[in-house]
């Protein structure tokens, strides 16, 4: 069976334009989304929800916004990373994604070295993955996983400076630890 991958200028397709494209994987209420779209208008801001409901729900925010730098696409996310273009996205953003705690849901798991192989093929040089969570288990795992990827440099591990989530304001009121890390693709 051949590859399936979306075209090189898929980006250009879907925004009308040759700016720097930042990937949110698990938007939830499209919070980061939005204020990301807001904040920079010179990058495109392209977003994965598994939830058809929560999909709907940002897409309607965005027809609202008046932005044109956003979109929302309801899917799988790791399987969606496998085919967009090699080096076409410069950062990539996972805030709060699901631990899957049962044993018989950790298939489901988002941070495996399938996963991370992935992005950092998505990644133009110089790219970022932006890991935010309050699941301590969670972010050793997704810690080995990235730090197993010999084409990512981790940049920093520390807490976010800004809380743009309904779900990081909630893990802050409950007295959780927010745990955040960035790791850049190599050139």
């Amino acid at each position: 069976m051949p590859e399936v991958v979306l075209p090189a200028d898929c980006w250009r397709q879907i925004f009308g334009n040759d700016r720097p494209v930042a990937l949110e994987i698990g938007p939830g209420r499209g919070e980061f989304l939005l204020a990301g779209a807001q904040r920079q208008p010179a990058w495109n801001f392209f977003a994965i929800e598994h939830s058809a409901s929560r999909t709907r729900e940002i897409a309607a925010k965005l027809a609202g916004s008046g932005l044109e730098n956003a979109r929302v696409l309801c899917g799988d996310a790791a399987c969606l990373i496998e085919i967009i273009p090699a080096a076409s996205v410069a950062a990539i953003y996972v805030q709060f994604p699901d631990p899957w705690w049962k044993r018989r849901h950790q298939k489901r798991r988002l941070w495996t070295p399938r996963f991370v192989a992935a992005v950092h093929r998505a990644l133009v040089a110089g790219g970022t993955v932006d890991l935010v969570t309050d699941v301590p288990d969670y972010f050793a795992i997704a810690q080995a996983c990235l730090d197993g990827e010999a084409g990512l440099e981790r940049v920093t591990v520390d807490q976010p400076a800004e809380l743009l989530t309904s779900f990081a304001r909630k893990a802050a009121r409950h007295g959780a630890t927010i745990h955040r890390s960035v790791h850049r693709k190599r050139p």
